[in-house]
């Protein structure tokens, strides 16, 4: 399965697995990159708990999968280029501004919410990272953790 084939089967109400962990789809959101002009997916995950602070997001064009958890810090701007957080040190590698084109699933997002995101990576490790970021509207923050995926992580579970 490809990518895109995989954005579409990934619906609101699905089941999926990461890495053996259940999580349900609340939200598709896709979001567009304004600095770049490329689009990339987003879904809102919930937890076996109900927890929904969960990410998954995929951008096609780059062929990358990536997972995130919501933590709380707060993080100043502006943003540095180099960041230490939790006896751990991360190098910025990308900020965007980012605005909702398609929503669909319970309203966690709506079409033109805009957000202001800074990426960083894992200085040792490029695969983990922290994306942080803040709601245009309304100032709020959601800072991620994040982490690098592959298709094969995934697991859509089987319809009855």
């Amino acid at each position: 399965m490809n990518y895109k084939e995989l954005i579409a089967k990934l619906t609101p109400g699905i089941k999926i697995k990461i890495k053996g962990t259940p999580y349900t789809i609340k939200q598709h959101i896709v979001w567009m990159q304004h600095r770049c002009g490329v689009a990339y997916d987003k879904w809102v995950l919930v937890d076996s708990k109900g927890n929904d602070g969960y990410r998954l997001f995929i951008d096609s064009e780059e062929s990358t999968i990536g997972f995130a958890k919501i933590f709380h810090h707060n993080f100043q701007e502006p943003m540095p280029m180099v960041l230490h957080y939790n006896g751990k040190t991360y190098r910025k590698v990308y900020d965007e501004f980012c605005t909702v084109v398609k929503a669909e699933g319970e309203p966690v997002y709506k079409v033109g919410d805009g957000e202001i995101w800074w990426d960083y990576v894992l200085e040792d490790n490029d695969s983990q990272g922290l994306s942080l970021g803040r709601s245009w509207e309304t100032w709020k923050r959601e800072d991620l953790t994040t982490r690098a995926l592959t298709i094969d992580d995934l697991e859509i579970e089987k319809s009855d």
